[in-house]
């Protein structure tokens, strides 16, 4: 995993770098009316309106995973760009981080068993950005988190935390750690397949489509 800041402590100049750099956008969320939300929603339709999924929390992570899934195919999804609420919103509908990255987790596992991405790509934000970048690393998925400069997130407790990639790091670590914790296949996992690997639909009870 790679983290790095942008130039620009503003969050909507990296929302606008990730939205242009990925195939599909997608927004994990409850409050589609955030700030966040509205604005990551214009710069990904921007490009197409079949460019923007939304994948409400509040669907199971299956539900989820077919939607995606029947995107991914019909756009042939190398780089994908997961966005979505904050903690600070999530936590009044009832989420916690662990809670937030155990869909995610659900949600990519089961996408990326039939389809393989090359890249995913997030803002870094607390909430559904970092669970996608806790996801992919479990996963053994390349994946890139950029932060507005001085990584700077909004916690629970903290409007504008400023710090270190060592500190984001570390973050990570320990999120992943309870992740690995409830999945122990995570810890036996098979290295990732080769990039030539031809991907095929479901065949062992499990479908998407």
């Amino acid at each position: 995993m790679q983290v790095r800041e942008h130039k620009s402590p503003k969050y909507s100049l990296r929302t606008e770098l990730n939205a242009n750099s990925a195939d599909l956008t997608i927004a994990c969320a409850e409050d589609y009316e955030s700030s966040g939300e509205v604005l990551t929603h214009k710069l990904a339709v921007a490009r197409g309106e079949e460019r923007y999924l939304k994948l409400p929390l509040s669907m199971t992570p299956i539900e989820a995973a077919r939607l995606l899934w029947k995107r991914c195919k019909a756009l042939n999804v190398r780089t994908l760009n997961i966005a979505g609420n904050g903690i600070y919103t999530l936590k009044k509908f009832g989420w916690t981080d662990d809670s937030v990255n155990e869909w995610m987790y659900q949600v990519i596992k089961q996408v990326s068993e039939h389809h393989q991405f090359e890249l995913i790509i997030s803002g870094g934000q607390t909430g559904a950005d970092f669970a996608g970048g806790v996801a992919a690393e479990a996963l053994g998925i390349d994946a890139v988190m950029t932060f507005p400069k001085g990584f700077k997130q909004r916690t629970l407790t903290v409007y504008e935390l400023i710090q270190t990639e060592e500190d984001v790091l570390r973050t990570v670590a320990l999120q992943l750690q309870v992740l690995r914790e409830n999945h122990p296949e995570l810890h036996t996992a098979e290295p990732a397949p080769e990039k030539s690997r031809r991907v095929s639909e479901p065949d062992d009870g499990f479908c998407l489509s």
